[in-house]
């Protein structure tokens, strides 16, 4: 389990610390994260050139990618808000660091889906 988490980014001794060694507690939480449609909402809102709504939903995937020391899609997914919070938008900065994310988030809930 190790592996495959270090395959996507994760530090997993890292982050197990944030969850205070419980290491079920810690799956739990990555099982729940196949659930959360946050990034659906980003792909939605990018896809209708929402970028004020994009940014909000890129922002929440951030901060769950975060906590869950999901490093692999924080690489792609910070950039890609950083790019979303201001005015004006580059269109191919977004859809470069949206294709990057989202590999890397397809990568990521393979292996979580594999746990």
């Amino acid at each position: 389990m190790r592996e495959r988490l270090a395959a996507v980014g994760v530090e997993y001794d890292e982050v197990l610390k944030r969850f205070m060694g419980k290491e079920d507690f810690y799956l739990r939480m990555l099982k729940k994260f196949l659930d959360d449609q946050n990034y659906e909402g980003l792909k939605k809102s990018a896809a209708d050139k929402d970028w004020k709504e994009a940014f909000k939903y890129a922002h929440t995937v951030k901060g769950l990618c975060g906590n869950l020391g999901l490093n692999g899609v924080l690489e792609y997914i910070g950039p890609l808000t950083e790019e979303l919070r201001n005015e004006p938008y580059d269109e191919e900065k977004i859809a470069r660091y949206a294709a990057e994310a989202d590999a890397a988030y397809e990568r990521t809930v393979e292996v979580i889906r594999s746990l």
